[in-house]
């Protein structure tokens, strides 16, 4: 091969990785919009159009109405360039601010709703908007409407993922504890839903600047929702990550076997992968093997369950989490002799590899 097919190939490789990696950029963004108006879109919106849509929302803040928002929703959704066109524009982020404070609450919604998916914006565009209007979306997350409730914490948890440092600013206005409050009050699903998703964002970004007594009191909420909210599992995993928290030990695989016995109609892909990685960080963080063999004996009760599960989803491959998962349990036990000699669980370790790898 010459030096100009060289040049090419690699030139091919490159346009490949990164027509991928934008692509996939794009499908996560499109998982963390919060409104998306399908009945509006208009593939000529330009950058100049979101600008007299930001000029018109600044000369009638007054009288704004629900309708002059329907091009901004649809805008701010287009990309970054569109966001910051909003944002540079002078007065309009103010405006939006002050119809999202209007006492029609369908206004009051829908410009909390373009704020959702600003929110969506880059690092310097996301520090702005929490110290904006992180005290009023905090007072929102506790209204009565629960649409706006709902959308308010959707945008905290866009925001929460953006950045530590926009963390840090909605932590001073103690976001987590509101989180936590709202889910072990609210009685909407919507709200709920939400407030995990946010909590999900949050300890993504900001787990290692937690309390440990705040991620206590989260895991033992989400530990009382395993049964009727699957979003719990993967909560319960992130907190796992941190592996200084009082309850992560082996009553905790008892309690996760537990739910996969009483629970297999409800247990999807997405729980065993959460409960499989959590397993994994229990596991490693006990040197004494008792969650190794708690595992050994949960597995060998309810492997099939989990079996069973992971070979309806063949297409999605688990093989090196569940091989990772395998060998926390064996270099366990392999510095603890006596747990691997007193326990006849540890005699067939072969056998529970067929459960997971699959």
């Amino acid at each position: 091969m010459n030096s100009t097919s060289t040049v090419r190939v690699k030139e091919k490789i490159r346009f490949d990785i990164n027509f991928h990696r934008e692509q996939n950029k794009r499908i996560l963004l499109n998982s963390r919009r919060g409104v998306i108006d399908e009945g509006d879109q208009n593939d000529v919106f330009t950058i100049e159009d979101m600008q007299n849509v930001a000029l018109e929302i600044v000369r009638k803040k007054p009288r704004i109405t629900v309708n002059d928002f329907k091009l901004l929703k649809h805008g701010l959704l287009n990309g970054q360039e569109f966001i910051l066109a909003f944002c540079h524009t002078h007065g309009a982020v103010d405006s939006l601010l002050h119809c999202a404070s209007s006492k029609n609450e369908a206004v009051k919604l829908v410009a909390i709703e373009c704020f959702c998916n600003m929110a969506l914006g880059n690092k310097k565009t996301c520090i702005k908007l929490a110290n904006l209007i992180t005290p009023y979306f905090m007072v929102y997350i506790n209204s009565f409407n629960f649409n706006i409730s709902s959308v308010s914490i959707w945008t905290l948890g866009n925001l929460s993922g953006s950045d530590e440092d926009s963390c840090r600013l909605l932590q001073n206005q103690n976001l987590f504890g509101a989180l936590i409050d709202r889910l072990k009050s609210s009685t909407c699903d919507e709200v709920i839903l939400n407030t995990f998703y946010a909590l999900k964002l949050f300890l993504k970004t900001y787990i290692y600047h937690l309390k440990n007594e705040e991620l206590n009191e989260l895991l033992h909420i989400c530990l009382e929702r395993l049964n009727s909210w699957n979003e719990s599992f993967w909560i319960v995993y992130q907190i796992s990550c941190r592996q200084d928290c009082a309850m992560l030990d082996q009553n905790l695989i008892k309690r996760l076997f537990l739910c996969i016995h009483t629970d297999e109609d409800m247990l999807d892909i997405k729980c065993i992968v959460s409960i499989i990685r959590t397993f994994g960080n229990i596991i490693a963080m006990d040197n004494s093997g008792n969650s190794a063999n708690e595992f050994i004996i949960g597995l060998h009760n309810e492997g099939s369950v989990i079996r069973n599960i992971l070979i309806k989803n063949r297409h999605i491959n688990l093989n090196n989490e569940c091989a990772w998962l395998l060998g926390n349990v064996y270099n366990v036990l392999k510095f603890t002799e006596n747990e691997i000699n007193s326990s006849s669980a540890t005699n067939n370790f072969s056998d529970i590899c067929n459960y997971l790898i699959v």
